[in-house]
């Protein structure tokens, strides 16, 4: 048997905005539910190269495959391949080999989803943190969600920043590079291995951290989980190297006051409450949105 191999053309041409989301979503909340099954990621970590690696594996319950993702960072380029198994006889039945663009994707789908649940109606303002492909992402696809009037950028490479601020600025923004002043949301999307600078989130009445995804990194200030709502994907990952898990280390909050990101997208929160949502990126969400595209290409 030959295994189909699917490069990016294909895949982007099945891997809608629509298609993404709404298989985040169903694996978010099937996450929350209990049906999911998701092990632990392996994560490979190489400093002298600028990178990292993170293989991760998942299936929502009663999905035709299982999914198992290598997807790797160096030195800001990204890159990935996944394959996808049946769930009911163990043979592989595709390769997507995506770039890292999928899981690049279900991060942007992921973050504008919570970040869209937690954050008031009324906040039209957004602080993005960090200029990489995911600060530009992550307001992308918010901005498919709801309507955005002025976004703030903060990075730690000036050009960077003043280059984020021409591209939003090209798509109708009002962009500054001005996000240590604050905004009423702030979304962090760094490698960041220290806190960030904690006057960035002053005035946040929500924040979201994609950035914080292996044991070593922390973006988010521990200090914002104080007296917040806070959500996580995936309770076991977050605590162990998520931006929760440094902020439970640190004594700020309990280990125990999480809700699952699914929950909050099922049944709403109350927005007028000041929340955190640290996002590490689960299998499951992986394994749904790969399934969903081959499912497309199919068929």
């Amino acid at each position: 048997m030959t295994l189909p191999v699917l490069g990016l053309p294909e895949i982007s041409r099945a891997a809608t905005a629509d298609l993404v989301f709404a298989a985040v979503r169903d694996a978010l909340i099937a996450h929350a539910e209990g049906r999911t099954s998701v092990p632990p990621p392996m994560v490979l970590d190489f400093p002298a190269h600028s990178g990292d690696c993170h293989v991760k594996a998942g299936y929502v319950e009663g999905a035709p495959y299982f999914v198992v993702k290598v997807a790797s960072t160096f030195a800001s380029v990204n890159n990935g391949v996944m394959l996808l198994v049946d769930a009911t006889t163990g043979a592989p039945a595709a390769v997507l080999a995506d770039e890292g663009k999928l899981t690049a994707w279900r991060t942007a789908a992921a973050g504008a989803l919570i970040t869209d649940a937690m954050t008031p109606a009324d906040v039209d303002e957004v602080a993005v943190l960090g200029t990489a492909e995911q600060a530009r992402l992550q307001v992308e696809w918010l901005r498919k969600l709801r309507p955005l009037r002025r976004v703030k950028v903060w990075g730690r490479r000036p050009v960077a920043v003043r280059e984020l601020c021409a591209v939003f600025a090209a798509d109708g923004l009002d962009a500054r590079p001005d996000g240590l002043d604050g905004a009423g949301c702030v979304v962090a999307t760094t490698s960041a291995r220290s806190a960030l600078p904690a006057e960035a989130f002053r005035s946040a009445i929500h924040i979201t951290g994609i950035g914080t995804d292996m044991p070593g990194k922390g973006e988010l200030p521990v200090e914002v989980f104080a007296d917040a709502l806070v959500a996580t994907d995936d309770h076991g990952q977050c605590l162990d190297h998520g931006d929760f898990g440094n902020a439970v280390r640190s004594g700020v909050v309990a280990d125990d006051v999480d809700l699952p990101l699914g929950a909050v997208l099922r049944d709403g929160i109350d927005r007028d409450r000041r929340s955190v949502a640290d996002l590490t990126g689960i299998g499951a969400a992986d394994a749904a949105v790969a399934s969903a595209v081959l499912d497309r290409l199919r068929h």
